[in-house]
């Protein structure tokens, strides 16, 4: 019997030795767990710092070229409306004049010396005026020798730039064995016209306090 109650003694003490083994262990994890836990948040708090740094600098970045992109857009915005302006008014100045007075136009403004294309024989390739008027225009006012006069049409010849004109109408001349080549058009003219006057053109329809620059 006495053997009995010393088998419970011992067995109670083991179990009482391992319960506190298993408090201290449990005890140590949490306290790791804890310590683990602590590190991942001072990790992830240095880590979302490190990152919002960087986001706000690259978002300062962005907002400094933003605004500095507003007035230059702007710049070109009102350039831009004065530009197209200029050459509406230009379309209806032209649009109100005699085929005859354009065609004087694309002759009289561009300066050409034409006792210079005497002695040449020309081919003309015209677009937007009748043939048969440039070919008397340019034997009998000219007094230059004509080989042919041959319908063509804009930037097909030759290349030439679009400035909005809604009136397509030129003439090219050119040699027969192509030495010389004139371009007597509209696009011409009016190029010339607005590389010359386009700040003068733009404070008349807008005012002294329209941009320099366009």
């Amino acid at each position: 019997m006495q053997e009995v109650k010393s088998t419970e003694v011992l067995d109670n003490e083991i179990q009482n030795e391992a319960r506190q083994k298993v408090v201290a262990i449990l005890e140590k994890a949490d306290a790791e767990c804890k310590k683990i836990l602590d590190d991942v948040d001072l990790h992830v708090k240095e880590s979302i710092e490190e990152k919002s740094k960087t986001f706000n600098k690259r978002l300062n970045q962005v907002q400094k070229n933003f605004e500095a992109t507003i007035p230059l857009e702007r710049k070109r915005f009102e350039v831009l409306f004065v530009q197209n302006s200029i050459i509406q008014k230009i379309n209806d100045y032209l649009k109100s004049l005699s085929v005859e007075k354009r065609m004087s136009l694309v002759f009289d403004y561009l300066k050409i010396d034409f006792s210079k294309l005497a002695s040449c024989k020309l081919n003309a390739y015209v677009y937007g005026f009748d043939e048969k008027s440039v070919q008397t225009y340019l034997e009998k006012k000219l007094g230059l020798s004509v080989l042919k006069t041959e319908k063509t049409e804009f930037g097909k010849y030759v290349p030439e730039d679009d400035i909005g004109l809604e009136l397509k109408e030129g003439i090219i001349l050119e040699a027969e064995d192509k030495s010389v080549r004139c371009r007597l058009t509209l696009t011409e003219v009016i190029t010339h016209l607005l590389d010359d006057n386009r700040s003068q053109l733009a404070r008349a329809l807008f005012g002294s306090g329209v941009l320099e620059e366009v």
